[in-house]
């Protein structure tokens, strides 16, 4: 289970407590429990820095991160090096600026090999290559991470399920091939004042959802660019916490809430559960209108989101409507073409292709360690109202999820006609005009009654929607 803990340096106490509860949740008595213990910290989360470059090609740079990661369970972790028992590791980048928090850069995965049980998250039982033991910690140095061999696409992050060997090799100039890359103007200081970045690590450990310990593997730390070509760290990487998750605490306007799927269970069995997140702000740009934020980030869910809606009624004027997606490379199949979005009856909808055997590996559906924003400037201001998540892929639970949040609201003030509040001005708003008539209940112009003025503002917007 996701613990929510946003400490510093896992102890062994800490480590001890944080899986002691994962498993009294899910009431168990053996399991292992792979997190994300440090990224892109050199010394065994001695503070330092392992965040190396490799060279810029066709104007992206690449660019690796170190992981350790710590077995919090009470039983070993399979390693099985040259297998579909290892974890993958996947790298991201993320930039706040402006009120916008936007995944800026992924990496294919690295396909690990070894495990070499370190001590540094518990009390370390070592064990051989192919196992991590228990309270027991394992570093892939920035170097290793370089070398990046498996493809997302192909990783069912919910149960840690993959066929080997992959169908897909990275492809590409070697500087950047497979590596976390990024556009050199997002990371350039005097392009970008002000803004904050963070790395996130996040491992995909085979058979952890057996024990529900697959929701706590990634791990995010602040770190800052002193040019296109240098990454230093700021601080500790913050354990279970995912990148995402800071958004709120940066900005005063955002909030960031988990948001848990129904999945299918380990080799198609029962069920089991994914996680994303979903996020949102508004904005007052001082001129009438007010821009909204909203994001979603897709953390291990198998099922995916293929479509996002905003409930944004038909008198809302919008503007700088925007979707913003991850960037796939190295010749990985999934499209980087961008949702579409239509704005009728009350709702504002981004989606992309539905789910189809021809299309599982192409689609551009917001996949695991990926994010994508939605945005827009309306002439209304913020009224709460629940977005909807729409799942892609088929599953045991729901199809869609509903989010509290905020949208854009005019009605009661762009809609008077509309009595009935169904969204359409009809014969029902003619009956209650008319039966309002000499009282409030039927007044539409806003001179407090109903009157013959009222009915033939009825009468002129028969028809319209609100």
């Amino acid at each position: 289970m996701h613990t929510g803990f946003v400490g510093g340096i896992v102890t062994a106490a800490i480590a001890g407590s944080l899986a002691a509860t994962s498993a009294s949740n899910a009431g168990l008595t053996e399991y292992f429990d792979i997190i994300t213990l440090y990224a892109g910290e050199d010394g065994y989360g001695g503070g330092g820095t392992d965040v190396e470059y490799y060279g810029t090609s066709g104007d992206i740079g690449g660019w690796a991160i170190a992981t350790t990661a710590c077995n919090l369970g009470n039983i070993v972790a399979p390693w099985d090096g040259g297998t579909n028992n290892v974890p993958v590791i996947a790298q991201n980048l993320y930039r706040y600026k402006s009120g916008r928090f936007e995944q800026i850069g992924q990496s294919w995965l690295k396909h690990s090999f070894c495990a070499v049980s370190e001590p540094g998250c518990g009390s370390c039982q070592s064990t051989g290559c192919s196992t991590l033991g228990i309270g027991c910690a394992d570093t892939y140095w920035a170097d290793l991470n370089a070398d990046a061999d498996a493809p997302r696409s192909e990783i069912n992050a919910t149960t840690g399920e993959y066929a080997y060997p992959f169908n897909l090799a990275p492809s590409g100039p070697s500087s950047i091939r497979g590596r976390l890359q990024v556009d050199p103007d997002d990371i350039n200081p005097s392009l970008n004042a002000g803004a904050q970045y963070f790395i996130e690590g996040q491992y995909v450990e085979p058979g952890e959802s057996v024990f529900d310990m697959q929701l706590n593997n990634a791990s995010s730390r602040a770190v800052r660019f002193t040019s296109t070509t240098n990454c230093s760290g700021l601080g500790d990487t913050v354990p279970e916490l995912p990148a995402v998750m800071r958004w709120s605490s940066l900005d005063p306007n955002a909030t960031v809430v988990e948001v848990f799927t129904e999945e299918i269970g380990q080799g198609g069995v029962g069920s089991t559960t994914g996680l994303l997140h979903a996020g949102h702000a508004a904005t007052d740009n001082g001129n009438g209108t007010w821009h909204y934020e909203y994001l979603v980030h897709n953390q291990n869910s198998h099922r995916s989101a293929g479509v996002f809606t905003i409930p944004v009624p038909d008198c809302v004027t919008l503007s700088n409507v925007e979707y913003r997606g991850p960037r796939y490379h190295s010749g990985e199949t999934v499209s980087n073409d961008p949702w579409s979005w239509t704005h009728e009856g009350g709702l504002l909808t981004f989606s992309t292709d539905a789910h189809t055997a021809d299309n599982d590996g192409i689609a551009p559906a917001i996949r695991w360690a990926t994010m994508a924003n939605f945005r827009f400037d309306a002439d209304a201001e913020p009224a709460a109202g629940d977005v909807e998540i729409g799942l892609w892929r088929s599953g045991p639970g729901a199809s869609s999820i509903q989010v509290a949040s905020v949208a854009p609201d005019c009605e009661q003030a762009e809609c008077p006609e509309d009595l009935t509040g169904d969204g359409v001005v009809d014969v029902d708003d003619l009956l209650a005009g008319i039966a309002g008539f000499g009282t409030p209940d039927g007044d539409v112009n806003g001179d407090g009654i109903g009157d013959v003025d009222d009915l033939l503002a009825l009468i002129a917007a028969f028809g319209s929607s609100c």
